[in-house]
């Protein structure tokens, strides 16, 4: 089918807009369109005249449709501060906190919303960024969890026959891998803080028993090696749960992998160091530490 040329089309646009906002023919015809048509139909051809007012009522059943939010990392800060905000405490504030990190998780996923706004990369970047950073040191163990298996999606893309499966950005996939380093150096760092802690600890009190043996006395102690901790949901923190460390290394291994030589070569790195600082294959340790 021809398209209406453009002059003739830009006649009936005229014609339209006459038929449709004229007070007196308004007031004469009402939202009776049949009178106005056979008058269109007249001057252009009945064929133009519908097909016209058909592609009219096409537009105006798009503008109707809900409108993809563009999504912009104010609206990331925006929810992040709404997170710290809640109370964990109550268990409408656990709720609401739940809510905002799988809000972050559908913004930074949803291919709609994605494909809506060029700069999206950059919205993406700004919620990977808040999950596992501030979201992710203010959670609870479950929304730890809920962040973490969220980000397996994320993460682990690839090319199928149907299209991109994941996040196709190498800017976010930066973001994701220098996120997740900081968090295992982090975490490793407790566990050599930790040990070396300990060490001093069993090396006092062995000193604590030579001096009393020495002096006569019975050997026993006056105080206790170990701290007592009240029950705290966030002392998970450093070091994180075995399953937790599991999760992070998964996506750090990827990384070694990476088609990216920059995030291959920065992945490889974080790795070695992890190991010259641990005195151990990470790869092992961490499978051993998730068994247990």
């Amino acid at each position: 089918m021809k398209p209406i040329p453009p002059l003739k089309y830009f006649f009936l646009l005229l014609a339209y807009l006459w038929l449709r906002f004229d007070l007196l023919l308004r007031i004469a015809f009402g939202n009776n369109w049949k009178s106005r048509f056979e008058f269109m139909a007249q001057l252009f051809g009945e064929e133009d005249a519908e097909r016209f007012l058909a592609h009219r009522v096409n537009l105006f059943l798009k503008r109707s449709l809900p409108q993809t939010p563009i999504i912009l990392p104010s609206d990331v800060a925006k929810l992040t501060r709404g997170f710290i905000k809640q109370r964990v405490t109550s268990k409408n504030g656990r709720q609401r906190r739940r809510k905002i990190i799988k809000q972050l998780i559908f913004w930074a996923t949803d291919p709609e919303i994605n494909k809506e706004n060029v700069d999206s990369y950059s919205t993406r970047s700004a919620i990977i960024q808040t999950l596992l950073n501030v979201i992710f040191h203010n959670s609870l163990y479950e929304e730890s969890e809920l962040i973490l298996n969220s980000l397996q999606s994320i993460v682990f893309s690839r090319v199928t026959y149907i299209g991109h499966k994941g996040e196709p950005s190498p800017v976010v996939h930066d973001v994701i891998l220098s996120a997740v380093s900081q968090l295992l150096v982090r975490h490793f760092s407790e566990i050599v803080r930790l040990r070396d802690q300990r060490i001093d600890k069993l090396t006092t009190i062995q000193l604590i028993k030579e001096l009393n043996k020495s002096k006569g006395g019975t050997g026993s102690l006056a105080f206790s090696g170990e701290i007592g901790h009240k029950h705290d949901e966030y002392r998970h923190k450093f070091p994180l749960s075995p399953r937790h460390v599991f999760l992070l290394y998964r996506i750090l291994e990827h990384y070694t992998f990476s088609a990216w030589p920059d995030s291959r070569e920065k992945a490889i790195s974080v790795v070695n160091n992890l190991e010259s600082q641990l005195k151990t294959s990470l790869k092992s340790l961490i499978i051993k530490t998730k068994d247990e």
